[in-house]
C-alpha cells in the first residue's frame, strides 16, 4: 500500500500531509485519476474476475492513464490517506437497483472527519460538520451527505429537483466484506457497457456511456457520438491510453455481434 502512495505523491507532486487542507487537496489531486470500467470490462472478458489492488492502479495510471470504479479507488485512496497517518476505511454504499453495490471512503484525524467518493466522481472530500452532515455544490447541482440511522443518505438537487442516490452505512467493514462485495461486482450489469466519469473543469463533470460522450459546465449541457475515433476522444478526453480504449471498444463490439 505504501507504494502504491509513493506513486501517487510523486506523479502529482504533492506532498503527505494530515491538515484539512491535505485531505482535500489529495482528495481533489486523486480526481484526476478517472472513474472507468475499461478496465474491469477488458479483465472480466478475459476470465480474469481479479481486483485491481493500489499498487496496480497507481501504476497503471502514471503509465496508461487508466483508473477504476467504485471498489478499486477506494481501495487506492484509502491507501494513501492511510500513509499518511490518517484513518481510512471503505463504507458499503446501497442504491435503488441493489445493496452492497456502491463504495466510499470515511477519513478520520485531528482535521475532522471526511466523506470521500472517487467512484461516485465527487470533488475533493466533504467535510463532516459536528452534526454528521456535508455538503459540496458544483456545476449545476448541489450534494448533501445527510445523517441517519446506521449512516449517511446522499441527495443531489438539479434543476431544482430533489433525489435520492444512495446510502453508506458507517458500520465497520470487515475486510472479507469489502473483498467479497468487490468480488460480486463482476457480475454487474453495468459491466455489459463501457462507462468513464471524472471531474470536469469549473466544477463540472464528464461522462461517456459506450458511444455518447456528455460534458457538463457552468455553460450547460453538450452531448457528443463517439465512433471510429473512440479510442482517440476517450485519450482526449479521460487521459486513457488510445490502445486500451481501443482494445475495449473492439471488445464490445464483438460480444454484441
Amino acid at each position: 500500500m505504501e507504494k502504491a502512495a509513493d506513486l501517487f505523491f510523486e506523479h502529482f507532486g504533492l506532498s503527505p500531509g494530515g491538515t484539512a487542507a491535505d485531505v482535500h487537496r489529495t482528495g481533489e489531486v486523486f480526481g484526476q485519476v478517472p472513474w472507468e470500467n475499461l478496465t474491469k470490462f477488458l479483465l472480466r472478458s478475459s476470465g480474469e474476475n481479479r481486483p485491481r489492488l493500489a499498487e496496480k492502479v497507481m501504476a497503471d495510471h502514471v503509465e496508461l492513464g487508466t483508473g477504476g470504479t467504485c471498489y478499486s479507488l477506494t481501495e487506492t485512496l484509502g491507501s494513501i490517506f492511510t500513509s499518511c497517518g490518517l484513518s481510512a476505511r471503505p463504507l458499503t454504499g446501497h442504491m435503488n437497483h441493489g445493496r452492497n453495490i456502491h463504495c466510499a471512503l470515511l477519513v478520520e484525524g485531528e482535521a475532522g472527519r471526511f466523506i470521500l467518493d472517487p467512484g461516485y466522481v465527487v470533488p475533493g472530500a466533504v467535510q463532516l460538520s459536528d452534526s454528521d452532515a456535508g455538503e459540496i455544490v458544483t456545476a449545476g447541482r448541489k450534494m448533501f451527505w445527510s445523517p441517519v440511522a446506521g449512516g449517511w443518505e446522499l441527495h443531489t438537487v438539479e434543476s431544482g429537483k430533489r433525489q435520492l442516490r444512495y446510502k453508506l452505512e458507517s458500520r465497520v467493514l470487515s475486510r472479507g466484506e469489502f473483498l467479497q462485495y468487490w468480488a460480486d461486482s463482476f457480475e454487474s450489469a453495468g459491466l455489459d457497457s463501457l462507462h468513464l466519469n471524472r471531474a470536469g473543469s469549473l466544477g463540472g463533470r464528464v461522462s461517456a456511456h459506450n458511444g455518447n460522450l456528455r460534458i457538463v459546465n457552468s455553460s450547460g449541457k453538450k452531448n457528443l457520438k463517439l465512433r471510429d475515433d473512440y479510442a482517440i476522444k476517450i485519450h482526449e478526453t479521460f487521459g486513457i491510453a488510445p490502445e486500451i480504449a481501443e482494445a475495449a471498444w473492439i471488445e464490445l463490439q464483438r460480444q454484441r455481434n
